[in-house]
């Protein structure tokens, strides 16, 4: 058994290394009827064309408010509504399974408190937060963690992305800019962007006007600014660093997050994974490393896009994939 000093030791050391968001905050979880289970988070409804299937939902808890319960929601084979008894929650990881039936249902988790905190949830397999991806969805990458952007130095909108400025010789600034981003992560209240470009007489000027933004919405968002007849310099601004997508392009050039190394096509899968875990999208790995989540190094391979991690205790592990020059990290959950 983990001495209690350890256990703390480690429930922070998780927290400090990886960040963390709550229930309340984090925008995934609805606000249900019940006054003592209100916020909850969907597995499958009823008409989503679900057959029954197995509903898992792992989190990560970082900090566990005293008492704080779950329970299950779901619609039964006859179509009766059924809720669970309360079940306690743990500091750590915590895997919620509900048994598959043969026809389709409706499947809800339901928590007591908003105050939980973690830095983990992953919802039938899709990561759904992963703060060591900066939030989001773990497959991509957030303004706030983005070698593309740079701190500007207006307030509502801190965070800019330039494609180009004038005087630059090897780029057209003068040609229309075109930003496609794939959102798959906004945070709660939602975010906007606005559009800055230099004027003929070299000062800028912003829109929208007056001072405001361009609402961004979840999915695909086209931002453009015309083409014009002189050089010119061009930005784009956003207003919060827990914007996060999958795929960034420029004039249909796609832009990688952090480096080349770290992009959308990089998968370190599965997750959560029991044996085998393998990467896919690289020609050539130099080395993989797992850790725990205390920093120690727990397993090392070589020149191979596999590595056995069976022998391995269940918790959280970050792996650390290096490609000689470039290195990606990803947080796993070893079942």
């Amino acid at each position: 058994m983990i001495r209690k000093n350890t256990l703390q030791l480690l429930i922070m050391f998780t927290a400090f290394t990886f960040g963390q968001t709550s229930i309340e905050s984090s925008g995934l979880f609805t606000t249900g009827s019940n006054a003592n289970y209100p916020y909850v988070i969907a597995g499958c409804f009823l008409n989503d064309g679900n057959s029954g299937e197995e509903q898992t939902l792992q989190i990560n808890i970082t900090s566990l408010p005293v008492g704080a319960t779950y329970r299950v929601f779901k619609t039964t084979a006859s179509g009766q509504d059924y809720v669970s008894n309360p079940q306690p929650l743990d500091s750590g990881i915590n895997n919620i399974n509900v048994s598959a039936i043969s026809v389709a249902r409706t499947v809800k988790f339901q928590f007591s408190s908003g105050a939980i905190e973690f830095d983990l949830l992953i919802v039938n397999g899709e990561v759904l937060y992963d703060s060591s991806n900066g939030g989001g969805n773990g497959d991509g990458d957030c303004v706030g963690s983005s070698n593309l952007f740079f701190s500007g130095a207006n307030a509502s909108f801190p965070f800019v992305y330039a494609p180009c400025s004038s005087g630059d010789a090897n780029y057209d600034c003068s040609a229309e800019q075109t930003v496609t981003i794939n959102i798959t992560s906004l945070p709660e209240g939602g975010a906007q962007y606005r559009k800055g470009k230099t004027v003929a007489n070299g000062n800028w000027a912003f829109f929208p006007s007056g001072g405001g933004g361009y609402d961004l919405n979840l999915g695909v968002n086209i931002l453009t600014i015309g083409a014009a007849t002189f050089d010119r310099s061009v930005r784009f601004q956003f207003s919060s660093a827990d914007i996060c997508y999958d795929l960034f392009s420029l004039n249909g050039t796609v832009l990688l997050g952090i480096n080349d190394f770290n992009n959308m096509i990089v998968k370190i899968h599965p997750n959560p994974v029991t044996n085998m875990l393998t990467i896919s999208g690289l020609n050539n790995i130099d080395s993989v490393k797992v850790y725990s989540v205390l920093g120690r190094l727990e397993k090392e391979v070589f020149k191979t896009h596999q590595i056995d991690i069976s022998d391995l205790a269940s918790g959280v592990y970050m792996v650390k994939v290096n490609n000689g020059s470039d290195m990606i990290s990803k947080k796993i959950i070893k079942q």
